[in-house]
């Protein structure tokens, strides 16, 4: 099975994405138009993420000195669960800038996407 490559998945993902808000009003659009790449950039990374996590899990060990180790929340677990919190702000601030008239499907697409995610 032949893979994409990342930027070529971002660039799918994009256009998806201007699909769905071509909904919203000119304006609006040229100013999400930034966040709409961002958030395509924000899922590349979090699949990343989400399978460095599969590997490495949401525990690592740590040892300081002789006497001081332990175990603490993995770093890929620190930076996945913030970079999803920032995609679902993110995801929020775009469905605002539908119109209310627009169509349900619209939020249906990205509230599936969404909820796909751990």
């Amino acid at each position: 099975m032949r893979t994409i490559k990342p930027e070529n998945r971002v660039k799918r993902r994009i256009k998806e994405l201007y699909k769905i808000f071509s909904l919203a009003d000119e304006d609006r659009l040229k100013i999400v138009t930034p966040l709409i790449n961002q958030v395509a950039n924000m899922e590349e990374q979090l699949e990343t993420l989400q399978s460095d996590l599969k590997e490495t899990g949401f525990v690592e060990t740590y040892q300081n000195g002789e006497n001081q180790s332990g175990t603490k929340e993995s770093t890929v677990s620190r930076a996945y669960s913030s970079l999803f919190k920032n995609y679902v702000n993110a995801i929020r601030t775009l469905l605002q800038c539908l119109p209310e008239s627009a169509p349900q499907e619209a939020e249906d697409a990205l509230t599936a996407f969404i909820k796909k995610k751990p």
